[in-house]
């Protein structure tokens, strides 16, 4: 209970939520892990019965919707690649690796190295964007890459009609030019820094796709990647360097980059 609303993922058994082989158990951590996964004054104010609800909230039905799209997706890839029996099955699995990793919980039902590419590719996804600002969760937030999507749109627009003027709007909160530029700067330099790792983590010797999976599952604060850092295994295996490595990575991404920038600088202690 403690692991799954902190979204920290600790298991007491190595082969984390799969050793229970239970869906009651993974239903509630799913709950559990999704509602810790939404910004904790939504919550409070759906509590309260305040207008700001997470009935009325745009980011909290993107980040529901984005899971409930993705985990049916790689459902039917499961389901077509014969992984699995029913779509019963397909979409237990697939639901729960997406809600965990996507929460940044880290636990596991299952071993998502031997799921077919689509799927892995998706779940790196969910890895990249993960829960939503204002809560437990790491990752860029689901917050972020709504407001970068309409950054986009309303550039589009711009290009057809050059006088309008368009504001970016969230929940009807118009947004700021200066919150426009952050959040674009993040998204920028979580890129480069998930690059960066991923230099390093193939250098000292790792595959691709566990060096990539490493680096943004570290930055995310998420926990398995794929290859040698699966589902299923761990970092144990990793020469020093690279625990080191994936160290800084989890410190950086836990203080949301700038946050740690910032204490290398003396003078902001101030």
């Amino acid at each position: 209970a403690m692991t799954s609303c902190g979204t920290c993922g600790f298991s007491t058994k190595n082969i984390s939520v799969a050793f229970w082989d239970s869906p009651a158990i993974e239903g509630i951590l799913m709950a559990a892990m999704t509602l810790s996964a939404i910004h904790f004054g939504i919550l409070y104010a759906t509590i309260t019965g305040k207008r700001n609800n997470i009935f009325r909230s745009e980011v909290v039905r993107t980040f529901i919707a984005m899971m409930l799209v993705i985990s049916f997706i790689i459902a039917i890839n499961l389901i077509s690649r014969g992984l699995y029996p029913t779509f019963g099955e397909a979409i237990r699995h697939a639901s729960f690796q997406v809600v965990s990793i996507t929460t940044t919980s880290g636990f596991a039902t299952a071993d998502t190295n031997i799921w077919p590419p689509l799927a892995i590719v998706l779940l790196l996804f969910c890895t990249v964007i993960c829960g939503c600002a204002g809560s437990t969760s790491g990752g860029m937030k689901v917050d972020r890459l709504l407001i970068a999507s309409k950054i986009i749109r309303n550039r589009m627009r711009i290009q057809l009609h050059p006088n309008a003027v368009i504001r970016t709007k969230v929940d009807d909160t118009i947004q700021e030019e200066s919150t426009q530029s952050l959040v674009m700067t993040f998204i920028v330099a979580y890129i480069m820094l998930a690059l960066i790792g991923t230099i390093i983590y193939t250098m000292f010797g790792c595959d691709l796709i566990t060096g990539f999976s490493a680096s943004i599952a570290c930055l995310s604060n998420v926990g398995p990647g794929f290859g040698e850092i699966g589902s299923m295994s761990n970092f144990s295996e990793l020469p020093t360097v690279l625990k080191l490595n994936s160290t800084l990575l989890m410190l950086i991404g836990r203080l949301e980059i700038f946050g740690f920038i910032q204490l290398l600088f003396i003078r902001s202690w101030r």
